[in-house]
This record gives structure tokens, sequence and C-alpha cells, in this order.
């Protein structure tokens, strides 16, 4: 501890500025990318505005910005309340103890194969790899494999006719199908020529930092989906290449 005139800084204080220093630069990393990001650029513009208007003595803007700050935190949340929910979705502390990185080449070449397997005689699919973010709600109510993740087995998931094959499938830890038939949350699109199942795989994404797979029966293509945005088609070279890039992240 030492003192400056009549300050005293001791070791609480510096932990106290660390930790809302933390707190800000996870704050923004969490948001970044999503509109939240621009309700915070907003509220940046508002406190210089407050600022100088403190600085310059305009007492009326003063008065209507204090009001304005009074209800602002209760409006960002109910317009902004996806976004948050996703980002405090990702606030896990499987981040903050991160095991060493698995080999997941034979999982990113099977998935590939059974893609265009599947693409080529028109089948459609969703397949969902979990991450960071539990998906527990949707796993429960879809029926238990716990499988190894083979070509064959997704083939005969998907196979028309059979039972799970208009659900999606989950795939977890140890790169095992967790489960089938599972039903997604469905994107809020404006564009209206995305059909259900691409909807589905771009919903399960926009709440949570999962990635997903979609095959088109109707128009013979592989897409995949993260952070909520659609891909175009994919050969199963590009395919492979996005999945190596996120699942390494």
């Amino acid at each position: 501890m030492f003192t400056l005139g009549q300050l005293t800084f001791g070791w609480r204080d510096l932990l106290d500025i660390l930790a809302v220093a933390t707190l800000c630069y996870y704050g923004i990393r969490f948001v970044r990318g999503t509109r939240a990001m621009a309700a915070l650029n907003g509220l940046l513009i508002l406190l210089v505005l407050y600022a100088a208007a403190q600085f310059l003595g305009l007492f009326t803007l003063v008065w209507l910005l204090q009001n304005v700050f009074s209800s602002l935190f209760l409006v960002v949340v109910i317009l902004f309340h996806e976004d948050i929910r996703q980002a405090l979705s990702n606030m896990n502390f499987r981040l903050l103890f991160r095991r060493k990185k698995n080999d997941r080449s034979e999982l990113i070449r099977t998935l590939g194969n059974t893609a265009m397997w599947l693409t080529s005689r028109r089948i459609g699919a969703i397949i969902v790899i979990q991450r960071n973010v539990e998906l527990g709600d949707i796993i429960e109510k879809g029926v238990p494999i716990d499988a190894v993740v083979t070509q064959d087995l997704l083939s005969t998931i998907f196979f028309p006719n059979t039972a799970l094959h208009d659900g999606a499938v989950i795939i977890g830890d140890g790169d095992r199908v967790i489960a089938a038939g599972c039903v997604l949350p469905l994107a809020n699109l404006a564009r209206q020529h995305f059909g259900t199942r691409h909807r589905a795989a771009i919903g399960i994404t926009e709440v949570s930092d999962a990635i997903s797979i979609v095959v088109s029966e109707e128009r013979g293509e592989v897409t995949i989906a993260q952070e909520g945005h659609l891909s175009n088609p994919l050969t199963q070279e590009r395919l492979e290449r996005i999945l190596t890039n996120a699942l390494s992240q």
C-alpha cells in the first residue's frame, strides 16, 4: 500500500481495477459481432455527449440524458435479449480449463464423406456439432444414441421413411453421436426461400456456438451454418476446410 496525498492505494484497489477491466474486456468480446455491439457504440456516444454537457453547463441536456440513462438498461435488455442470452451462454467455465485439442481429422473426413453421399442421393439431413455451449435441453427431447460417428450410422439415421430421418443428429464430446431425431429452434428469417431444415440449422447456431451441416434434398446441396449465418453451397474439400478451422478454435 502507498499514499498519494490524501489517497491510499492498496492491493484491494488493484484487484478491483483488474476485475472491472476484465469484466469490460470479456463483455465486449462476447457481444462483438452482434447487434448488441451497435448498442454499446451508441451508449458510448451518449456518455461522451453527457460529459460534454456537464463540462459546458448545459443543464437541460444533462437532465434529459440522466433520464435516458435511468431506463436505458431495461431498453437494451428488451431489444437485444437474444444477443445477450447467446453471449451469456458462451460464458462457460470449460473455456477457462481447456484440455489439449484432440485430432478431429477422422470426424471431419467422415462428415465430409457422409454429406456428399447424402447429397448425391438427395437425402436431407441436419448434423449439429456441439462445442462449448451444452445442448442438453435439445438432446433430452431426442432419441439417445451414444455411438461412434460413422458414415453407415449417419446414412442409416437419415435414410428416408425411417423413424429418425426428419430430426437432427447431435455430435458431442468424444466425437460420438449423442442423440438423433432432435427438434431444433427455428430461425426467424425474412427470406422465405429457406425451408424448415435450413431455418432449424441456422436457429441452433443463433442460440449456441454449435455448428450445423445441412443437406438439402430439394437442391442437392451441402451448406454449413455458424453464428446465425448460412454458407453458400460447398464442395467436400471446402466443407472439410471450414470444419477444420471452426473446430480448431
